[in-house]
């Protein structure tokens, strides 16, 4: 019975292996092509104060006011516009309806893009993707 357990442990560490879900991490490598998107899925224009602040050098890439309108989505800033060197952190600071947030862009392949939204419900937030 031991060696039947130790045979099914033995299967299930190398299937993890495999399928990448502990060892050694994946590649992670660099790309410079992230988004900044703003949504408003409120049903009134709204504005939106944006800061992108490369943290590496602690400089300012974009810094804009937009207005959109109800149901409007629209692509602001795109990391690759600050050639970025290898993977680097910029740091978006946002406000709308006074409220005010931050999230991170990191330029990698294991990131995607982010969206700045303001919900149905008028209230803003931030979604962003990583694998």
């Amino acid at each position: 019975m031991d060696k039947q357990v130790q045979n099914v442990t033995c299967v299930l560490v190398l299937s993890l292996l495999v399928a990448g879900c502990v060892g050694v991490p994946a590649s992670n490598p660099p790309s410079p092509d992230h988004s900044l998107y703003l949504e408003n899925n409120w049903n009134e224009s709204a504005t939106f104060e944006i800061t992108v602040v490369r943290q590496a050098s602690n400089e300012t890439v974009h810094d804009r006011s937009y207005v959109l309108d109800a149901g409007e989505e629209r692509e602001v800033y795109n990391t690759n516009s600050s050639s970025p060197d290898g993977i680097e952190t910029f740091e978006v600071r946002w406000m709308a309806r006074n409220e005010t947030g931050q999230v991170n862009i990191t330029t990698s392949t294991c990131y995607g893009s982010a969206h700045v939204i303001i919900e149905e419900d008028g209230s803003p937030g931030t979604i962003y993707s990583i694998c």
